[in-house]
């Protein structure tokens, strides 16, 4: 797909279908999200990907406890997902180290878009980084998640602010 055209249908997808999930595709998806750039080159990231029903239910037990509906629906994706990436960093310099995971969590949800993998990127998941680094064994930071999986549909386009509203020129 054109560049143009996977950031233009990119979408939040928060129903999966059954479709397996093949783990060529994952690891496709994540060799495009290591090529981003980042601070220093110090490439901070690492993945965990759950694809065990098994544990990701136990995931979605621990965040139901956060249990607001917001994160309720956040449960369900989990459940619900192919593949849950749980995207932890080494940070060595915060902010620039957080910008440099951000940039490659969207060349994940590009390439997954592409390959017409539906995503979907999960803030709500640092209400249990603790617990998550516990049950991973792992010192690093907990950044987010991105479920991955495949849709019978992608939603329609939301609205977005114009460049007029969100620019200044001077």
């Amino acid at each position: 797909m054109e560049l143009s055209k996977v950031i233009e249908e990119r979408r939040s997808v928060r129903h999966f279908n059954d479709k397996p999930i093949e783990r060529r595709v994952i690891e496709d998806i994540l060799g495009y999200a290591i090529l981003s750039p980042s601070a220093h080159n110090r490439q901070p990231w690492h993945f965990v990907i759950v694809r065990d029903s098994l544990v990701k239910e136990d995931i979605a037990l621990m965040l139901a406890d956060y249990g607001d509906e917001a994160v309720m629906v956040t449960c369900n994706v989990i459940r619900d997902c192919q593949a849950l990436v749980l995207v932890f960093a080494d940070i060595t310099e915060e902010v620039m180290d957080i910008q440099s995971v951000g940039a490659c969590i969207e060349n994940m949800l590009l390439r997954a878009r592409d390959l017409n993998v539906a995503s979907l990127w999960i803030g709500y998941i640092l209400k249990i980084e603790s617990e998550l680094k516990r049950k991973f064994s792992l010192e690093k930071r907990l950044i987010a998640a991105v479920a991955l999986g495949y849709t019978d549909h992608f939603p329609k386009k939301r609205p977005r602010k114009t460049v007029e509203e969100v620019t200044e020129w001077w």
